[in-house]
């Protein structure tokens, strides 16, 4: 059976939000991202932040993508995540050369986005063969959802209705 790409993304981007709802139960920030080329999924990855911060989950979701395929080069895939990556994972994003980013919460306080100029930033692909082309960016899909399973945790400051508390 053949899906069209709102259903695989509705998919993914569902399945990223179980995946916070596991690293909130682990004890650790409630974000969660995978990698898929097409309909396959390729990895994932749960926050583990609280053991080193580097390790978010989209660090994680890419380098275990890298050791799957065995490339560094992830042009045609897709990272969906269930919040807009941060500056550190934009870059990590640009540099594993991911085609398509879809992120459910936007973070306007430190998204590699919506606050910071990475995803888009066009003059970083001047450092080929390090930085790809900026990637294609869904922002806010199934954003009610990954809202609603942050409910419960102190992470107020992600969504398009957040306000400075």
């Amino acid at each position: 059976m053949e899906h069209n790409q709102s259903e695989i993304d509705i998919s993914f981007m569902r399945r990223c939000i179980e995946l916070a709802k596991q690293s909130w139960q682990d004890v650790d920030a409630p974000f969660g991202s995978l990698v898929a080329k097409g309909d396959v999924l390729i990895a994932e990855g749960l926050n583990d932040a609280a053991n080193k911060v580097s390790e978010h989950a989209e660090v994680i979701a890419l380098h275990n993508a890298h050791n799957e395929t065995g490339s560094s080069n992830l042009g045609g895939y897709t990272l969906y995540t269930s919040c807009e990556p941060c500056p550190m994972c934009s870059f990590m994003i640009r540099e594993y050369k991911i085609s398509r980013v879809v992120f459910a919460l936007p973070s306007p306080f430190m998204g590699g986005y919506t606050k910071w100029n990475i995803l888009q930033d066009e003059e970083i692909e001047q450092f080929e063969p390090f930085f790809s082309k900026p990637p294609e960016v869904v922002g806010g899909f199934l954003e009610s959802e990954s809202k609603e399973a942050m409910k419960d945790t102190p992470f107020w400051m992600f969504g398009s209705d957040v306000k400075k508390q």
